[in-house]
């Protein structure tokens, strides 16, 4: 029988983060406290302790700025692929601006892995999000594909360059948060990854291919990570980079060109490099979940500044149905 999930401390309003701590103040101190990450990783099971193990991967290790907004840009990118997903994220982005968009996605999913699925904040935003999905026509199994992209996205980004990303345990906990996250929102998803991630491959060779709305909607999302990382005479960089991390199939299905052997070869060391640098020393020895959005959202962001302009009035409790799609 599986554990049952273990609950993290959860108070009714959440603090704010702590200011993350400058390796070069003290060096040795600094290193000494990013590294108790590791070993507090070390003591979790996947099956009980999901939710942290989840906290120390995207609020220590690989807490990066670079490195989160590149992983989801990846999972933007293999959601367009499905043409229904890419019309409806192209017909909403005459009204959404590229850069909010990504910034909302991007805090929202700071606000679920800081107060995870079963507490009463996580709920208020899957409940939110979900009542701003329900103005959109979209199918059930849309919906079932989105929530497999962000489960199985960066083991899919590890094995594309060649390397060992996460651990097996952490993949595992991985899976079982975004399931529950997901669970929450009222799409069904097994317990087994093996059998999820089967269907959605299957589902990628019945519905994937090129379109120009997702053709477009990938060169804005790549446009505007490089705006943020690669600025200027850079960005070609930033967009090698970033195909570098996806499969052919992907960037045929979103019009990309395909990176020559010699530049995912160089991706893959610049991607391998960073993980053995972050297994080494995480990249903070403080939770950093909402940090990185303070110049947007200020240092203490609430769920309701997400969304379009339209969505202001938009709460939980407008939120109609627990099941999700057509």
């Amino acid at each position: 029988v599986a554990a049952a999930p273990r609950m993290l401390p959860v108070t009714s309003a959440p603090p704010t983060e702590p200011r993350q701590r400058l390796l070069w103040r003290d060096p040795i101190g600094e290193v000494r406290r990013r590294r108790s990450t590791l070993a507090e990783a070390a003591t979790l099971d996947p099956e009980r302790d999901g939710h942290r193990m989840v906290q120390l991967l995207l609020g220590r290790s690989f807490s990066d700025p670079l490195f989160i907004d590149a992983v989801f840009t990846i999972v933007y990118w293999r959601q367009l692929a499905v043409p229904s997903i890419a019309r409806i994220l192209h017909r909403t982005a005459q009204t959404y601006d590229t850069k909010k968009r990504v910034n909302d996605t991007l805090l929202t999913f700071g606000f679920w892995v800081r107060d995870g699925a079963h507490s009463p904040a996580g709920r208020e935003t899957t409940d939110r999000i979900a009542a701003i999905h329900e103005h959109f026509d979209i199918r059930a199994s849309d919906f079932r594909f989105t929530a497999a992209s962000m489960c199985f996205e960066p083991v899919r980004i590890a094995e594309t360059v060649g390397i060992t990303g996460l651990t097996k345990p952490e993949e595992r906990g991985w899976f079982l948060f975004w399931r529950s996250i997901f669970g929450g929102w009222g799409i069904e998803i097994p317990e087994e990854q093996e059998e999820f991630l089967a269907w959605m491959r299957q589902y990628e060779d019945d519905e994937c291919a090129y379109t120009d709305e997702a053709a477009q909607m990938a060169t804005a999302l790549g446009d505007d990570f490089c705006r943020r990382f690669y600025p200027g005479p850079l960005k070609p960089l930033g967009k090698l980079f970033l195909r570098g991390l996806c499969d052919d199939r992907l960037l045929d299905c979103l019009g990309q060109p395909r990176p020559n052997k010699a530049a995912r070869k160089a991706v893959a060391l610049v991607v391998a490099s960073f993980v053995k640098i972050r297994r080494t020393v995480p990249a903070s020895s403080t939770d950093r979940f909402l940090g990185q959005w303070d110049a947007e959202y200020g240092p203490d962001p609430a769920p309701t500044e997400v969304g379009p302009k339209w969505a202001a009035q938009v709460t939980a409790a407008s939120r109609k149905r627990a099941a999700v799609g057509r």
